[in-house]
Formats: C-alpha cells, sequence, structure tokens
C-alpha cells in the first residue's frame, strides 16, 4: 500500500471538513473532548507545539468504501456526503477546531454551547501562561459577543482565526475604535500591538501539520479494505475501543444492511444475549461474537480481514442464525445442571472468546440431529478449553482450528489435537491449580463453575447460589493467615483456599482458624457439616485436616 506523507495548513483542512471535502466513517465515535481539551489545542497551535499527525483515506467521491458522515458541526456542500478523504485519525482536533474556529450551534460534550477566545494581551506578554485562551457558555459571555467589549478588553473571539480576512477585519474595527474612543492606547495600537497580533495570528494561520494519506482502496480487494481497517484499528485514539463491527456497520451500509436495525432485532428477540450484553453490541464486543459465530457457520475463517468483507448476500438470515446460535450457548453455559457449565454470573465464563465456537457447534448437532456422544464430545472440548485456558489468545485461529476438527471427528475422523493436548498437560502427574489466584484466569473461574454444578451451598444458610449471592471468599480467612505471616499473594487467594459462600457467612467467619468456624453451629451446623463441606472439593480427609491445621497456625 502506497502511502504519501505531508504536510498541510491546519485552517485549511478545517474548511475542508467543514464543507464536507473531508467526513468520516460511519463507524467513527462521536467527538468526546471537553471544552478544556479544545481550548489546549489552541494553545498548543499559537504555541508551535507538535499536535500530531493527521490519516487520511483519499477516496472516490461517489462511491467511498465506507458510508460517510459529516464531522459534528459542519455544515455540508450538500444533503449526503460526497468525500474527497475520510478521516480515519484525527477526527477529534478538526472537530474541535471546527467549534472553535466556526462555532456552530451546538453542544460541547455533555456541557451547554461554548464560545472561544484568545486574550491578546497575555498572548504578547506570557504566551504560557494557559489564559491565552478561555471559554464562555452563552449566559456567561458578559459582553463578550459584542465587538465593542472585545475591542475594550483586547480579547479576540477563535472564530476570527479562521481566516486571514476575518482576522483583518477584527483588527480594522479596533483600530477605528480606538481612534474613535482612546487616541493615545491607538499610538501604542500601532507600534506595539498590531505587529505583534498579526505575527501570532499569521503563525496560527501558517501552522502545518503532518499528514499521512492512504491511496484509495480497491472496491472488492479483501487485503486492501482489511489492511485499512488494521491501520484504523491500530491508530484510533479516542479512547473508545473499536471493533470490526463496528466497521462492517459502515461498510454494509451501502448495500442497505442496516445491522445496528439487526442488533436490535435479535436482542428483543432473545433475552439471554440481551441480558449478556446489556442491549448494546459493544458490551464484551457480542456483536463482534455474533459476526464470528456467523463466519464459523459459513465456513469462513473468523479473522478481522474476513468479517469486514463478509458477503452481504443472506446477510440478515445468516445473522439471525448465528444470534440464535449465540443465544443457545448462552442457555448451556448458565444451566446448572449436568448438561450445563454452571456460569451462575458472567464474571465466571472462562473467556468470552469461546462463545462462538461453542454457538456454532452446538448448532452443528442441532442442525445435523447428532445424538448423545457429540454432545458429550462437546462438554469435553468446552472444559478442555478452559483448563488449558486454550482461548486467552490466538482466538481466531483457534476458532476455526477447534470448530473444523470438531465437525470432522463427528464425520468420522480423528478426535481434536485438543484431546490429546488436555490429556498430556491436565491429566499429567504433575499438573496443579494451586497458583491460579484471580477469576481473570479461565482455569479459576472454571472451578467455580464446577463448585456450583457440585452442589456448592452457603455454610451458613446451607442455601444454593439460586437463593444466595455466592462470592469468591477464603477457607482459612485473609486476616487469619496475616496473623501468622502468611501474606504472598499467590498463597493467601490460590484457588485452593478459595469457595463460594455468601459475603454474610465470610464476615461471620473473617477472623477465624477453621478448626473454630467448623466447630461453631452459627457457621455450619453442625449436623450438616460433612455434607455442606463435601460440595465444596472438602472431603472427610481435608475436614480434618483444616481442624488439626487451624489450631496449630
Amino acid at each position: 500500500m502506497e502511502i504519501t506523507p505531508d504536510k498541510r495548513k491546519i485552517v485549511g483542512l478545517v474548511e475542508q471538513a467543514h464543507a464536507g471535502k473531508l467526513c468520516l466513517p460511519e463507524f467513527q465515535r462521536d467527538f468526546i473532548w471537553t471544552a478544556e481539551a479544545v481550548a489546549d489545542l489552541i494553545r498548543s497551535i499559537l504555541r508551535g507545539y507538535y499536535i500530531g499527525s493527521l490519516l487520511l483515506l483519499r477516496c472516490d467521491p461517489q462511491n467511498p468504501p465506507f458510508a460517510p458522515i459529516y464531522l459534528r458541526g459542519a455544515k455540508g456542500t450538500y444533503q449526503e456526503p460526497r468525500p474527497e478523504w475520510l478521516i480515519l485519525d484525527g477526527q477529534q482536533r478538526l472537530t474541535s477546531l471546527i467549534y472553535a474556529l466556526i462555532a456552530p450551534d451546538l453542544k460541547l460534550k455533555d456541557t451547554t454551547r461554548r464560545r472561544f477566545f484568545v486574550d491578546l494581551n497575555l498572548l504578547i506578554e506570557d504566551i504560557d501562561n494557559d489564559d491565552i485562551v478561555f471559554w464562555r457558555s452563552d449566559k456567561d459571555l458578559d459582553g463578550l459577543d459584542d465587538a465593542n467589549v472585545q475591542y475594550e478588553r483586547r480579547i479576540l473571539p477563535c472564530t476570527k482565526l479562521i481566516s486571514s480576512q476575518e482576522f483583518l477585519r477584527w483588527r480594522d474595527g479596533i483600530e477605528d475604535w480606538l481612534v474613535k474612543y482612546d487616541q493615545e492606547l491607538h499610538t501604542e495600537f500601532r507600534t506595539v500591538w498590531r505587529p505583534k497580533w498579526t505575527s501570532s495570528v499569521d503563525r496560527f494561520l501558517e501552522f502545518q501539520v503532518p499528514l499521512v494519506e492512504l491511496p484509495a482502496v480497491i472496491e472488492g480487494d479483501i487485503h486492501s479494505i482489511s489492511r485499512v481497517c488494521a491501520i484504523f484499528e491500530k491508530l484510533n485514539s479516542t479512547g473508545v475501543e473499536l471493533s470490526v463491527y463496528d466497521l462492517l456497520t459502515a461498510r454494509l451500509y451501502r448495500t442497505e444492511i442496516r445491522l445496528h436495525d439487526l442488533w436490535s432485532e435479535v436482542c428483543k428477540k432473545h433475552h439471554r444475549l440481551n441480558t449478556w450484553s446489556k442491549g448494546k453490541a459493544e458490551t464484551n464486543k457480542f456483536g463482534v461474537l455474533v459476526l464470528r459465530t456467523m463466519a464459523l457457520l459459513r465456513g469462513v475463517e473468523p479473522k478481522p480481514a474476513y468479517l469486514i468483507n463478509l458477503d452481504p448476500a443472506g446477510f440478515a438470515e445468516d445473522w439471525r442464525h448465528a444470534a440464535a446460535a449465540i443465544e443457545r450457548a448462552l442457555e448451556l453455559l448458565e444451566l446448572i445442571g449436568p448438561d450445563g457449565f454452571g456460569v451462575f454470573d458472567q464474571k465466571w465464563l472462562g473467556g468470552f472468546a469461546l462463545i462462538p465456537v461453542l454457538a456454532a457447534l452446538r448448532a452443528e448437532i442441532e442442525n445435523r440431529s447428532l445424538g448423545e456422544v457429540p454432545r458429550a464430545d462437546l462438554r469435553q472440548w468446552y472444559w478442555c478449553s478452559v483448563f488449558l485456558e486454550r482461548y486467552s489468545s490466538s482466538v481466531e485461529t483457534k476458532s476455526v482450528k477447534d470448530y473444523r476438527e470438531m465437525k470432522a471427528y463427528w464425520a468420522g475422523g480423528q478426535p481434536p489435537v485438543l484431546f490429546s493436548e488436555a490429556q498430556a498437560y491436565i491429566g499429567s502427574n504433575g499438573y496443579s491449580v494451586r497458583n491460579f489466584a484471580s477469576y481473570a484466569s479461565s482455569v479459576y473461574s472454571g472451578i467455580f463453575c464446577l463448585l456450583a454444578l457440585n452442589g456448592a451451598r452457603d455454610w451458613q444458610h446451607g442455601e444454593s447460589i439460586h437463593l444466595q449471592r455466592l462470592q469468591d471468599h477464603h477457607i482459612f480467612p485473609k486476616n487469619h493467615l496475616k496473623k501468622h505471616g502468611i501474606t504472598a499473594r499467590i498463597i493467601v487467594n490460590s484457588i485452593i483456599n478459595r469457595t463460594l459462600i455468601s459475603d454474610e457467612t465470610n464476615r461471620l467467619i473473617s477472623d477465624s482458624a477453621p478448626a473454630a468456624y467448623i466447630a461453631n453451629p452459627n457457621a455450619i451446623p453442625r449436623e450438616t457439616v460433612a455434607e455442606v463441606l463435601d460440595a465444596h472439593f472438602l472431603d472427610a480427609g481435608t475436614v480434618q485436616i483444616m481442624s488439626y491445621a487451624g489450631q496449630a497456625i
């Protein structure tokens, strides 16, 4: 891909953006800068500081590769945008300057409209003072919308920085005002103020920003468009993560497929998908998870380069099928029973990235009406993935590999490599879970799901997670261990020292040795100690050791 470096005047780019020659791809997030961030950008330009580079994508105005939208505050020449360039990096800076230099009648990030000004006295006396640029709301202008007040206080509206003509008209205005009202100051204006003000404004107007222009993408070239998407994802600097779902939304818009509408439709139909995602495609990237499921079911690799180029033909039907498969997968994940995976809370899921594979494989089973063995194979695949932490990285490659190998296995082929890898690692004599100490690990999370599946109940109330909100708490309480000099996080928080109990029970035993709370009927009724603790993978032998060790520590 040929990349053209350049430098252009920032005010010229602002004018082009305002006229709609520079537009945003529809997937861009909204403008998020605060008034202070806008003011600081103007200060930086006045001081001649580096403000970063811009990244533009040249495009055919009649056929841009993404659905274009005007920058916030831009008026545009046409009702429908016809951009010559799309802004891939630089939206916040250019939109900020539209706000400051053109002053559209729009609110600024969660506030009322703001107008920006330059204190010309400070500009020539102390340019490092941040008060050289300030803002006011319309109700707090204190007369600064009146040219005479501006002249008297030597306050320049930032709208006069958009062009030399605008500034010179304002400068001529203050000169006429001084001739009329203050001849003494007029002399100082001619000898001191005017040349310094003009020099400062000229520097602003001539300020150039580094710019990189990408050539127009070739329609239908999968590699060309995917490279642009990859570049944008890496350079996106808004602080709001952008996904391939957002990019594809803009791609599909041109074919009259409204991905946001399809998302709303499946959320209304599938309550688990709606609950897990909180109704938003960006929550845990559920929009992308549906796309990955759809790609697997289509036989396409679920990598961004392929997702961004998913064929629009039959898209809506395939999207609905993938969303239904996700809903079914979530049902299996939530189920606390022999056929489920015991994910009683989202935080105990061993990685959202495994959902598309689970969904696609379950759909394969149901579409082909497969029997008991493949369903058991699917459970084996799931737990192997969890305890190998398989979906913590390189998820797209592993997704397609697992999906294809499982399908081939069910068609009479060899068992998936994952099964032998799990047998060699998890089944080895040296395998241990004691070094897992955070639910960020799928192993840690998976064990708590197994506790739920094993019927773990709250010690004090004897009720299951259906009736009590159980959390991960210490078996040997943290405060108790600390008293005896045991503070190493990996020991204190190890999964082997954690189990599911309620917060109320945890407070009851918080300073106690296990020997003490096991003997306390208010913590665990004496007649149910063995039964209750056994469901927490604490068998009779372990409880005996806890009773002795708790007294000894």
